[in-house]
């Protein structure tokens, strides 16, 4: 079953020996030669994988990966059956405070470790048994550089300007959780401030 078609890859719901999983498959791309865009979708299937894992490592939830298929272009995992954390704040089916503190937590400890998500919103984030599962890790990236955590962040607040007016407040909770997770974390809202600065966001 189609569950969402996007302009880099199609995402399934399907049966994986007997488990519920979903199936990532990366789309090919026509105006690409065909041996490069082949192996640029490797390439990213790949980094994905190798990004979940180590987001595992670092104690943040996301999907278990099943199988990762480079001539298929595909990844396989985990199906998480849950809202997303837009819904659940924009429906109240959560505390909001204890949910922003729990999305403040996850992005600290994810930049801690020396990952960026590259698409942080709370759409990329599902709630289930009180605890959020990160997904997506199709733009994230390996690194320390607080340029690119500030980015993260600014992508997060964004969101949350735009999908979450009624807990705008709130966002001062994900910011304290933050801190409490990243021994750097007043260097990276820093930058955030200073991207919401820039001329490209103005």
């Amino acid at each position: 079953m189609l569950l969402k078609r996007g302009a880099e890859a199609e995402l399934r719901r399907i049966e994986w020996h007997g488990r519920e999983a979903v199936a990532k498959v990366r789309v090919a791309k026509g105006y690409r030669h065909e041996k490069l865009d082949d192996e640029l979708r490797r390439q990213r299937i790949r980094t994905e994988a190798r990004l979940l894992h180590e987001a595992r490592r670092l104690g943040v939830s996301v999907p278990i990966l099943y199988d990762a298929d480079l001539a298929g272009h595909r990844l396989v995992m985990e199906f998480i059956d849950g809202p997303t954390v837009k819904e659940v704040l924009q429906k109240r089916l959560a505390d909001p405070k204890a949910v922003s503190h729990a999305v403040g937590h996850l992005a600290g400890t994810l930049h801690a470790g020396g990952l960026v998500h590259g698409d942080l919103t709370t759409s990329n984030m599902l709630w289930r048994d009180g605890r959020i599962h990160l997904i997506d890790m199709s733009m994230g990236e390996r690194t320390h550089a607080i340029e690119s955590q500030g980015v993260d962040l600014r992508l997060l607040k964004e969101a949350w300007t735009s999908a979450h007016y009624d807990v705008l407040d709130m966002f001062h909770e994900v910011l304290a959780a933050y801190r409490a997770a990243h021994p750097r974390a007043e260097e990276s809202i820093a930058k955030m401030h200073e991207i919401e600065g820039r001329g490209r966001y103005t």
